[in-house]
């Protein structure tokens, strides 16, 4: 089994490194796709992560990068997807995926709302905070629960809480989500 880690806006940090080595323990590989090569960009807030990514990358090029990674792949995959890597895992496993694609993980996906009719072709898990800035969480989530192979989560945390770069990082729970990240990909459901 390989992993394709599919980043945020703020890239391949070294907490990426060491989430990515954490799930390397149990597959074969853990490959990290991002939106700037592989480069940490060490950005000082959000607002210049923001920036950046829509200038270096941009949605449809996330897109590009994850489907050209998934074809790329000689064994079974699973796409685990934070932000806008959430965003671009949900768009490539509901344009098709190769059969290699085992599921999905996607945490905080907040653009997924903005692709509500689109229907995803493999398993995939939707983990939201129960409240974000721009969108009713509640009524994305039930419209996204009635799709094949979806099921949605909704955690009393806030968006980012599994990035110490984030503002709503908590060890605690980035820790508990990590290991439930492990549980499905061992087993998924």
């Amino acid at each position: 089994m390989q992993v394709i880690l599919v980043t945020e806006i703020w890239g391949h940090t070294p907490h990426v490194v060491l989430m990515a080595d954490t799930i390397g323990r149990i597959v074969n590989r853990v490959k990290i796709v991002d939106p700037y090569d592989g480069t940490d960009q060490k950005f000082k807030n959000e607002e210049k992560a923001y920036t950046s990514f829509i200038k270096q990358c941009g949605h449809d090029e996330y897109v590009r990068r994850v489907t050209h990674a998934v074809s790329e792949a000689k064994e079974p995959v699973y796409l685990v997807g934070f932000s806008a890597g959430a965003g671009a895992v949900w768009t490539s496993v509901c344009k098709g995926t190769r059969h290699t694609v085992q599921g999905a993980l996607c945490f905080y996906g907040s653009s997924i709302r903005t692709m509500i009719d689109a229907v995803p072709t493999v398993p995939i898990e939707l983990v939201f905070p129960e409240h974000e800035k721009h969108f009713n969480v509640q009524s994305v989530v039930q419209a996204l629960n009635e799709k094949p192979m979806t099921q949605c989560h909704i955690v009393p945390h806030g968006h980012g809480f599994m990035n110490p770069l984030s503002d709503n990082y908590d060890q605690k729970t980035s820790d508990q989500w990590l290991h439930w990240i492990q549980e499905r990909i061992t087993s998924p459901s």
